[in-house]
């Protein structure tokens, strides 16, 4: 029988926001096919509908992913994996791209961010609010890691 805190912990960006960037390429490409629009209705339309494709693309790709052996960190062309023995401290820090998230410091100085995306409310909300659930996914995910 599995433990209970077994399941890893996962963040990721809601599927129905990649499914609202879709539905927003969609009247772009319509327009194209169906309409016979300007040279510049047709460029804005055409940028309009690959831009809001690749932003689906990428927020399905991102993951935040927390278990026994460590986590996961995935962004649009790479994957960090930090084992637990090489995380030294998991803090909530500001001003990365913009936003509070999730960094994770080794040992050697170096760190990891989580992209703050994955981890804001997808309500608007109070920042305060928004960082007391910040700090509460901090604890969630220090609570994951093996005592030493």
């Amino acid at each position: 029988m599995a433990e209970v805190g077994s399941d890893p912990l996962v963040w990721r960006i809601s599927p129905a926001q990649a499914a609202l960037m879709i539905l927003a390429a969609c009247p772009c490409a319509a327009v194209n096919i169906y309409w016979h629009p300007s040279a510049v209705l047709r460029l804005v339309t055409v940028v309009v509908g690959v831009v809001a494709l690749l932003v689906a693309l990428v927020s399905l790709r991102m993951y935040l992913a927390v278990d026994d052996e460590g986590v996961a960190v995935r962004f649009l062309h790479r994957e960090q994996w930090l084992a637990w023995s090489s995380v030294d401290q998991i803090e909530v820090v500001s001003g990365v791209r913009g936003s509070d998230t999730i960094r994770f410091s080794r040992a050697d100085r170096t760190f990891v961010d989580v992209p703050p995306s994955l981890l804001q409310p997808t309500r608007p909300v109070r920042r305060s609010v928004a960082g007391h659930l910040l700090r509460d996914a901090a604890r969630r995910i220090e609570a994951r890691r093996p005592a030493a």
